[in-house]
């Protein structure tokens, strides 16, 4: 998890910083990198789940390392020196890279703040939980537990948005283009239905019962269908009726499986208790 969130984060950071659609369309990055804003770049976070998993395989004989006091430079220097800078294949900034490809000098330059950011950023936050075994999120005050959870929730549903957008895209026989899929208007189109998780999932971070946690799904079902048709009349112009009863499914799901279980007869003995001390 902390490898895909630091690596969503600074992606999306850097690729409007250093404006990656014009910056993959130039000769010879053009041949090396596929176009920005194809299925390739809505498909990659799903990748990223995977590789968090390898990273966590091998990096876990040697997470007594990291909760060091220097665990976090040990770590990230690792990753450094060998996952970008000293690769077995040769990828841009690295050392092969550089000799064996034809990719321009300023290239391999150009993508470095990004790996090494967010590298440093994975790194830290390993070590932190590493020494803090209970739970990171323990030793901070509760409301940033929420707000961390709801974070997560909201950008795990917003994937879900992608994947159906793809899916309805190629079911339909249409083209992705970069330029129009990335545009503030057709991104705009989720800005509500991410804000609408985000609110819920914050609400319901402390943990519900499972009634709640299907009302929490449905809630975010139906208000995001309605915030879909709305910005598509209002904005778009017309109605996609079927793109906005399917395309919240996934991330209402996402929402509802996210939201912490919480035990019915522990939410409940409170109220017993009092019942019983009133008697």
């Amino acid at each position: 998890m902390v490898h895909v969130v630091t690596y969503l984060v600074v992606g999306v950071v850097a690729s409007i910083v250093l404006d990656y659609a014009s910056l993959f369309s130039r000769p010879v990055i053009s041949d090396y990198m596929v176009e920005f804003g194809s299925v390739s770049l809505f498909v990659g976070p799903l990748i990223q789940v995977l590789r968090g998993l390898i990273i966590a395989a091998v990096l876990l004989p040697f997470r007594g390392v990291f909760a060091q006091r220097r665990g976090w430079l040990w770590l990230w220097l690792l990753l450094v020196g060998i996952g970008i800078l000293s690769t077995s294949a040769a990828a841009p900034s690295s050392l092969e890279g550089i000799v064996y490809t034809q990719l321009p000098l300023w290239y391999h330059a150009i993508g470095l703040p990004e790996m090494l950011v967010q590298t440093l950023a994975f790194s830290v936050l390993v070590a932190l939980y590493e020494r803090h075994p209970e739970g990171l999120l323990a030793v901070l005050p509760p409301v940033f537990e929420r707000l961390v959870r709801a974070l997560v929730s909201a950008s795990l549903a917003f994937v879900g948005y992608a994947v159906i957008s793809v899916a309805f895209a190629l079911l339909a026989g249409a083209s992705i283009d970069a330029e129009q899929s990335l545009s503030v208007q057709v991104q705009g189109l989720f800005v509500g239905p991410f804000l609408i998780n985000f609110v819920l999932a914050f609400l319901a971070a402390g943990g519900l019962t499972l009634t709640r946690r299907i009302l929490v799904g449905l809630g975010s079902y139906v208000l995001s269908t309605a915030a879909i048709l709305t910005y598509q009349v209002i904005v778009l112009g017309s109605p996609d009726i079927a793109y906005a009863a399917i395309a919240p499914l996934l991330p209402a799901i996402a929402v509802w499986l996210l939201v912490p279980k919480r035990d019915a007869a522990k939410t409940n003995q409170p109220e017993a208790k009092e019942t019983r001390h009133t008697l």
